[in-house]
């Protein structure tokens, strides 16, 4: 399902050419509240515009729908994609993809669209705000997501804290995560990886980061998810996938772009830490050694010359001579 205030902006635009000043305040108002202004009704969208309820009721056809009805439609539409279970999410057309070639293109299609997308949506100003929280070094940061989520998250949480001091990642069981949020400060920072279907706890743990002061940046699949009222930065992820399985390339993708400009920023401090880390690496014998392709065969033959040249064993007293 196409992203509805895309959906919007999209009509919006295709209609401007015969909107009138009037209609412009419109337009500017539901995008700028959306999606909660999408739902509300004429009057009280005709009273936070200033303008008369038959104003905002001539505005809807201009954009393509016979009334503000249809637009409510699509907004329960939309909501009711967001919250069904796996099974309902397949699209009609997988089952009638030939075969095996003919699906890995259209996932091949789909992904890059997913990407293109997110990063087509991306507001700079956004990007350079999670850049400030992350460089100041008194704030720490959390890490949450679940169930499938929490791939994303922990993603996040190893890159992460490679570069950084003071990252953790936040257990999904109940009793773990309510014993390190006790340790969340005042503007240190939450990073929230929730989609649909919205797990509860994700909302349990943002409502209390939200309590105790910290910022937010929140993942997330649509600007209708329950957690955007509470975010200091919202960056909407695609996520359409082939089956009922929806598809994190873009949001894997993202998290590579944020942490690029944080590297880049941040060089010429990191140096000392990436020396620590690599004898720190050799010192516990992490990694297998690295070989150049011919190093193989020089120990085969060192071995083999090593055995040729070894004194023969003294035959046993009594034996031949």
């Amino acid at each position: 399902m196409q992203n509805l205030k895309l959906q919007l902006s999209d009509r919006i635009s295709q209609a401007d050419p015969r909107l009138s000043p009037a209609d412009r305040r419109i337009a500017d108002y539901l995008l700028r509240t959306f999606p909660a202004g999408l739902l509300e009704n004429v009057s009280t969208i005709a009273k936070a515009v200033d303008l008369n309820i038959s104003t905002v009721s001539r505005f809807f056809p201009k954009i393509g729908y016979e009334s503000i009805k249809g637009a409510h439609a699509d907004v329960r539409r939309s909501m009711d994609f967001l919250m069904d279970p796996p099974l309902m999410r397949a699209p009609e057309g997988v089952r009638s993809v030939k075969d095996d070639h003919a699906l890995l293109q259209r996932i091949l299609h789909l992904e890059l669209q997913n990407v293109q997308t997110t990063f087509r949506d991306l507001v700079i100003a956004d990007v350079r705000k999670v850049m400030r929280l992350l460089a100041d070094d008194q704030r720490s940061v959390y890490l949450f997501g679940t169930r499938k989520h929490f791939a994303l998250c922990y993603y996040t949480f190893i890159q992460l804290t490679g570069v950084r001091e003071n990252v953790f990642l936040a257990s999904t069981e109940n009793l773990y995560v309510a014993d390190l949020l006790t340790r969340v400060r005042p503007k240190d920072i939450l990073w929230l990886f929730d989609f649909r279907r919205y797990p509860r706890l994700s909302g349990k743990v943002a409502e209390y980061c939200k309590q105790a002061g910290a910022q937010m940046i929140l993942f997330t699949d649509s600007l209708m998810a329950p957690q955007v009222p509470l975010a200091d930065v919202t960056f909407i992820v695609a996520t359409r996938g082939v089956s009922a399985f929806d598809s994190y390339t873009a949001g894997t993708a993202l998290i590579n772009a944020l942490l690029a400009e944080y590297v880049r920023l941040a060089a010429d401090s990191l140096q000392a830490r990436y020396a620590i880390q690599e004898k720190l690496l050799r010192h516990f014998d992490i990694f297998v050694p690295h070989r150049s392709p011919g190093d193989g065969r020089r120990s085969a033959v060192r071995q083999r010359m090593t055995r040729g040249n070894a004194t023969p064993a003294r035959p046993a007293s009594g034996g031949m001579r």
